[in-house]
């Protein structure tokens, strides 16, 4: 289900275009006939016009205009140039949440080493999980289009779009202060415990946690005039308010890493040993689809205002991978295990599905003509993607002490972990600042 926000915003976005193309289409793009001529008055103002019976026009380029015959008038579809447009954009965007379990914790200084690190315990604080990777990223966009035809009634676009990268990490380490732990539910024991990384007289180490979310996406559409454009009757002068149908083909890709790296010391007398462990789970989110929308753009003097909607649909290919290894040198001699703390035989492994998805997407754009091919635009986009796999997700915190890697360690008991794949929903939402050339 979508977010009562986002219905809101579809419903501002929709309503806007429908009374745009209402008004365009009850006034009329342009009156049929009526000429412009070039306001030679001696200002210099490139967007001055008048119409032939001297009403003050809204909008022009009055240079461009050729003066036929002394008259000063632009003969009907003699007009081709701004056909071809390119945009940059900077993007600074915020991004949904990837929900984890609490990963790390700590205990004050003095706890038994049977509380230490354990959820609900006096004291037990987390240090990293919970919601993460909830920032705000940068990235960039691209755009290109070319209208096919000269009366730019329809056209070919093209758009790129990619998210720099939303992380969280958190590292510590401890000489047995502070205390370090990962906390998960013991099934044998029906109890919640923790895997000490730092604790006196026990064990010294060190972790390391890091996340990951990138999101970009291509498409490539066709541009229909909904309303006539009327370009052969005065194009030259000014942009009228216009409506256009898009259709065309998206990709869009949302992958998610959560990594965990730890080196344990035992301190304990007439057993050293250390203990390396390495984990990770990412996610890949692949979607095509056909993309349907519409597009207002509505003009004024020096600045032109484009609202936009747009629908795709088509398959999410979701893909879950789950690894771990862990080492153990004692005596100088090392084992090497499949398998860490979160990530055991149980539900390590490769995971696929598909499932069909609906992706809309609204965006606000207004632009400032500085000359008479550069604009300065600035902008809003909102885009929702629903059923989705990410990472923290998959994270299951019900574990098997009998399956941690130890050598001589008899696997008996659940196999917890388990994997079950978990769907959610994401959006990503934010603003933009650029520049637009057209030719």
């Amino acid at each position: 289900m979508l977010p009562r926000s986002l219905h809101f915003a579809i419903l501002a976005c929709l309503t806007l275009v429908a009374v745009s193309v209402g008004t365009a289409a009850a006034q009329g793009v342009y009156p049929g006939g009526t000429a412009v001529l070039v306001n030679n008055s001696g200002f210099n103002d490139p967007y001055a016009v008048q119409t032939a019976n001297g009403a003050g026009g809204w909008l022009g380029n009055g240079p461009l205009l050729p003066n036929i015959q002394g008259l000063g008038f632009a003969p009907a579809g003699q007009m081709l140039g701004d056909r071809l447009w390119l945009r940059g954009e900077y993007l600074y965007w915020y991004t949904d949440a990837m929900e984890t379990p609490p990963l790390l914790t700590t205990s004050p200084a003095g706890t038994p080493q049977n509380r230490a690190g354990i959820l609900g315990e006096t004291g037990t604080r987390t240090l990293f999980g919970g919601p993460i990777n909830d920032g705000a990223s940068s990235g960039f966009r691209t755009q290109a289009g070319f209208w096919v035809t000269p009366q730019r009634a329809f056209g070919i676009e093209g758009e790129y779009f990619t998210l720099l990268g939303d992380g969280d990490g958190f590292s510590a380490s401890g000489n047995g202060a502070p205390i370090l732990g990962r906390p998960f539910f013991d099934t044998t024991n029906d109890r919640e415990t923790a895997q000490l990384i730092s604790f006196p007289g026990l064990v010294n180490g060190s972790v390391g946690i890091s996340s990951d979310t990138d999101l970009r996406s291509a498409l490539i559409n066709a541009r229909a005039a909904l309303l006539p454009t009327n370009f052969g009757v005065c194009a030259p002068c000014s942009d009228p308010d216009r409506v256009d149908w898009i259709f065309g083909y998206r990709h869009l890709q949302l992958d998610d890493r959560l990594s965990f790296s730890e080196t344990i010391d035992s301190q304990v007398p007439g057993a050293p040993g250390t203990i390396r462990l390495n984990e990770q789970f990412a996610t890949e989110n692949r979607f095509n689809g056909v993309q349907l929308g519409i597009v207002y753009e509505a003009n004024f003097r020096r600045a032109w205002l484009e609202s936009m909607l747009r629908v795709a649909v088509g398959n999410n290919s979701q893909r879950v991978n789950i690894s771990g290894n862990t080492s153990i040198t004692e005596l100088g001699v090392t084992d090497r295990f499949t398998g860490g703390l979160l990530a055991q035989t149980s539900n390590i492994g490769s995971y696929r599905q598909n499932e069909f998805t609906m992706i809309p997407e609204i965006g606000l754009k207004l632009g400032f003509r500085v000359t008479s091919c550069f604009h300065a635009t600035v902008g809003y986009s909102m885009l929702y993607f629903p059923n989705v796999v990410r990472a923290g997700d998959q994270i299951d915190s019900n574990v098997n002490p009998n399956l941690i890697p130890e050598p001589n360690n008899p696997i008996t008991g659940s196999q917890r972990p388990r994997f079950s794949l978990v769907e959610t929903d994401f959006w990503a939402q934010g603003i933009s600042v650029g520049g637009e050339l057209s030719f």
